[in-house]
């Protein structure tokens, strides 16, 4: 099966953004693009497990995931924030510049399962 697409918005800058989910052996590649040009802004690779946890947990104030950039490339961190019915992923490179994504929780869950089958 190919990515699982879903539309979203930048919290940031308000463009409109896409997220592409697709399954890695026991990770996931979450991809952020522009809707415009269909500009790749960021890919990170995280364990399902981490991600699964912290959508079904839902910590108060989100989660940091440790993660790389595809396939074994430098290290990355995904921040994962929900707020009621929208998840909020930020990826990013210690201190450098922030890609970011806000998506509907339930896109984002059905998504996330069809892509780990």
């Amino acid at each position: 099966m190919g990515a699982i697409k879903i539309y979203g918005v930048s919290q940031s800058s308000g463009l409109e953004r896409r997220l592409y989910i697709e399954q890695a052996g026991d990770s996931v590649v979450l991809m952020i693009s522009d809707h415009v040009g269909n500009v790749e802004r960021e890919r990170i690779l995280v364990k399902t497990d981490g991600l699964l946890a912290t959508v079904t947990d839902r910590p108060p104030g989100g989660v940091t995931i440790e993660g790389r950039f595809p396939p074994n490339g430098a290290k990355k961190l995904l921040d994962v924030e929900i707020r009621r019915n929208e998840v909020l992923l930020k990826v990013r490179v210690e201190a450098e510049s922030v890609w970011d994504v806000a998506v509907g929780l339930d896109d984002f869950q059905d998504a996330l399962e069809k892509a780990i089958g």
